[in-house]
């Protein structure tokens, strides 16, 4: 976290609880997340040649989810990737920042591109809540991106309106930031990292961290249905493989949203079985929901999806995803 902004936060005697009402506004601090800025001349062609989706759709007004993915198809990290100025910025889960960014540097070779760690010297928090009550500009629709002053405010998707809210900590920058918390902050609570994870999982957006990395296809974390892969774009590494299983076959594989009869986070990776199958299936992504239970996203074998379902001595119910999936 930027220290001028763990200062602001400490002088407002920021606590930060857990969520117990998605129906309250809410702020969270996501200083824990990684951020890495790609620059340069051909920044735009670089990230093409290696993201699943399409680069040229990004612009200052329009963010995006895309995959980088081995050879083999399977999801090194998941990016929410946006635009400031002419610079490309990647927002993912921060235990794979050290090893994407020096991953992505051995594909820069000749080209005109700046990869930079910027996670420490950017603002980074989110809303949730109408927050076009407080600025009229503020993005209407998931996917678009306002720049309001010296911040990038991008609207996630979801059926809870949500925003995360990015800037400079330079004088302009961190001033502009601290002044939208301000603002949010007198009807907003603020929630912990906790609670944004369980939003993510509501509104069934997958998240690859270190213990998931290279271990699923994008179609087995429903990544088409989000938005994160073009089958026009051209080649990029495991595009094969994609596209193949789009055009050509069927995962036996997809996710799910479920909730576990537990109030002790499980560990992502950890399997899944059912009454006929000990591996029918792994975690994803885990919280705990306001009532106390674990809610997950998990990958399971759609055969045994409407089996009964256990993670070790805990019982699993599956609920409704946002949005459908063409089987």
């Amino acid at each position: 976290m930027n220290s001028d902004w763990k200062a602001f936060l400490s002088a407002q005697n920021t606590q930060f609880t857990e969520l117990t009402n998605t129906q309250e506004e809410m702020l969270f601090d996501l200083s824990g997340r990684g951020i890495i800025k790609v620059s340069g001349e051909d920044a735009e062609s670089f990230l093409q040649n290696q993201l699943s989706n399409d680069i040229k759709n990004v612009t200052e007004i329009v963010h995006q989810a895309s995959a980088w993915c081995s050879p083999k198809g399977r999801i090194i990290v998941t990016f929410q990737i946006f635009k400031r100025g002419d610079s490309f910025y990647l927002n993912f889960s921060a235990d794979l920042l050290e090893h994407v960014i020096k991953k992505l540097h051995m594909y820069v070779m000749m080209s005109k591109v700046t990869l930079e760690d910027v996670t420490d010297s950017m603002v980074h928090f989110g809303y949730a809540g109408e927050l076009q009550k407080i600025l009229s500009d503020a993005p209407s629709a998931s996917g678009q991106t306002t720049q309001h002053g010296n911040l990038s405010i991008l609207r996630i998707a979801g059926d809870i309106p949500r925003y995360e809210i990015f800037s400079d900590t330079d004088n302009n920058g961190i001033n502009d930031a601290k002044q939208l918390w301000e603002q949010c902050a007198e009807s907003a609570t603020t929630i912990n990292s906790n609670g944004w994870d369980y939003l993510n999982i509501l509104a069934g957006l997958p998240e690859i961290s270190e213990a998931s990395s290279e271990a699923w296809i994008p179609q087995m974390v429903n990544y088409i249905a989000v938005g994160g892969v073009d089958f026009k774009k051209g080649c990029y590494p495991g595009q094969e493989v994609v596209a193949r299983l789009n055009y050509l076959g069927k995962t036996k594989r997809r996710m799910y949203h479920l909730q576990i009869n537990t109030n002790q986070l499980p560990a992502i990776g950890e399997n899944i079985s059912s009454d006929s199958d000990k591996a029918a299936g792994k975690l994803l992504n885990v919280a705990i929901n306001p009532a106390g239970k674990v809610e997950a996203l998990a990958i399971l074998k759609i055969a045994e999806a409407d089996k009964t379902l256990m993670l070790s001595d805990n019982t699993i119910e599956i609920l409704e995803l946002p949005y459908s999936l063409d089987e």
